[in-house]
């Protein structure tokens, strides 16, 4: 087994890797010109080396083009069978993983299909038997579904590809991995790339890969040094109002608000809307013409914000977002990485910014920890700042209107109920007229703005200023108080938990129930407030059977399940 480090200082030119001249056409129109320290490193050990490779990196470093570019010079000039299976988790990621590849062998003979849920399997299908691609690009679950009605032939593969492995396992789907690379019994290659090396992950790489290379890029920080990131405490319940003044302020906002729940994101976005922004959504539970159509208008810009869940992390490709927005803190450091790492790409700049419950705040420290990054604490807009934009904005646009229709020379085309209106006033005088109009437009919203005051938690700066270390060590592992991954005991005595399988397993309450009694030993009626969800779970036991969930291998319905605190 063979590791290489890269630490950024290596810089190469695309045209000094053995690369043909079809790929550097394309590469050269596409407009790359330095490779990123993942493909400086992967593509000439992939290139030249017959062994398996794991490379780790975290997300938008370029690893597409780090696999893409050395399996597309191998099976150039192949026609016939699939001859490389690349593996995403999730629909949004095959698809931009796919698509990038096309790009990428614009000028090589070699096709690419995407294969995903939510779908037409006959489109599929037909795309399988009359394109013949030599790359499959897709998601496990609808590979399985393909070999199994021997749609998808891989009798000469050569080639297998997993992108975004850590995701596959949070996302349960790893099993559905596993059962692919069992079935399949010729001698192939064994490509992984992932953010993070969980045990699953190594076990894997363990039982599966032939003295693999193992490459890992080591940078100062895992975040994007171009990133500006911002935090403000704020209670859950403000969360909307603190949202709706950022954007109030916020300068060319174009990016996207990252929620934990798929009704969290409806709820915002119909606040959002009401607000009078327009956004798009974009969860699991969305059909993939609806999920097209979302993409579509957020990527030509027609919608300036986009709401989604997690699931879309890994699959929105969008070089020019200026923010992103946590709404509330994510399940994990990883998610936060690569949440925040949808912006400042390409070499530009971009602005994170969190929504943090007071309670939160301490994962916020541990966060900066591993990262080894700063998030800065800031105040919201003040009122008064609020109340001052939004009569400049009003006025400006009053400014715009005027200007096109007096400077230009252009009369006003009034309604004839103008007359009506201006007999309203009566003999009323201009500074009088003046105050009854900016009553009418201004004084219910800035009678708002007075009564709510400021919103962010200054209370809970204070105490986590003082008392931040010791509360992040209560926060990370006392075990009295839910268990070694930092168990937030709720008011009621119990620990909520979140579990990777949902009713697409075939979950159903009293099989549940019956499982993990049996093997927690705690008694059914304990274990409360299940809901569960398409993929995943959530319910609550008492504090005292915490760690027996996180540390107890569990199985459901004959599945190892995974169990970690919902913050």
């Amino acid at each position: 087994m063979t590791t290489y480090v890269i630490s950024g200082d290596n810089i190469l030119n695309f045209n000094d890797f053995t690369l043909g001249p079809n790929l550097i056409k394309a590469i050269t129109e596409m407009g790359f010109e330095e490779p990123s320290d993942i493909q400086q490193l992967a593509i000439p050990v992939l290139m030249e080396e017959t062994r398996d490779f794991v490379g780790q990196a975290q997300t938008g470093t370029g690893k597409t083009a780090a696999f893409a570019l050395p399996l597309l010079q191998h099976i150039e000039g192949y026609k016939g069978k699939v001859k490389a299976l690349v593996l995403a988790p999730t629909r949004e990621l095959a698809n931009q993983v796919c698509t990038e590849i096309d790009k990428l062998s614009k000028y090589s003979n070699v096709k690419t299909l995407a294969i995903y849920g939510g779908t037409s399997y006959d489109k599929q299908k037909l795309g399988l038997k009359r394109k013949k691609p030599g790359i499959v690009v897709g998601t496990p679950g609808r590979v399985i579904d393909l070999i199994k009605q021997k749609v998808l032939d891989l009798s000469e593969l050569e080639y297998v590809v997993l992108d975004e492995a850590d995701e596959m396992l949070n996302m349960g789907f790893f099993e559905d991995v596993q059962t692919i690379l069992s079935g399949i019994l010729q001698e192939k290659r064994m490509w992984m790339f992932s953010a993070t090396m969980p045990t699953p992950i190594l076990n894997l790489i363990k039982r599966d890969f032939k003295n693999p290379s193992i490459v890992k890029v080591k940078k100062e920080t895992l975040s994007n040094a171009n990133i500006e990131q911002i935090y403000y405490i704020v209670k859950k319940r403000n969360f909307n109002e603190a949202l709706g003044r950022l954007l109030k302020v916020e300068e060319e906002f174009y990016g996207i608000i990252f929620c934990r729940t798929r009704m969290e994101t409806k709820e915002l976005a119909e606040y959002l809307l009401r607000e009078g922004h327009f956004v798009e959504t974009l969860h699991g539970e969305l059909g993939q013409a609806q999920r097209d159509l979302a993409m579509s208008r957020f990527k030509s810009r027609k919608t300036k914000i986009m709401v989604c869940t997690d699931v879309a992390a890994r699959g929105i490709d969008v070089n020019e977002l200026t923010h992103v927005i946590n709404y509330g803190l994510p399940q994990d450091c990883e998610s936060y990485v690569h949440r925040i790492g949808r912006t400042g790409r390409a070499g530009s700049k971009g602005i994170s910014i969190t929504l943090t419950d007071p309670r939160e705040k301490s994962r916020l420290g541990r966060i900066e920890k591993i990262t080894k990054s700063k998030i800065e604490l800031k105040k919201l807009p003040t009122v008064k700042d609020l109340k001052r934009g939004m009569v400049v904005s009003e006025l400006e646009k009053m400014s715009n209107i005027a200007n096109v229709l007096f400077e230009k020379g252009h009369d006003f085309k009034l309604d004839n109920n103008f007359d009506l209106f201006q007999e309203g006033f009566g003999p009323l005088p201009k500074e009088d007229v003046l105050k009854v109009l900016f009553t009418y437009a201004f004084n219910k919203d800035l009678k708002r703005l007075d009564e709510m005051g400021a919103i962010d938690d200054q209370d809970a700066m204070k105490k986590e200023r003082s008392k931040g270390r010791e509360q992040g060590r209560r926060d990370r592992g006392d075990k009295s108080e839910g268990g070694r991954r930092g168990a937030r005991v709720i008011k009621t005595g119990h620990v909520r938990l979140f579990m990777n399988m949902g009713k697409d397993d075939g979950l159903n309450l009293m099989s549940l129930l019956d499982d993990l009694s049996t093997q927690s030993k705690c008694q059914k009626r304990m274990i409360s407030n299940i809901d569960m969800k398409a993929k995943f779970s959530f319910l609550e036991v008492p504090e005292r059977y915490g760690d027996v969930f996180l540390r107890k291998k569990m199985k459901v319905k004959n599945r190892l399940v995974r169990f970690e605190v919902s913050h």
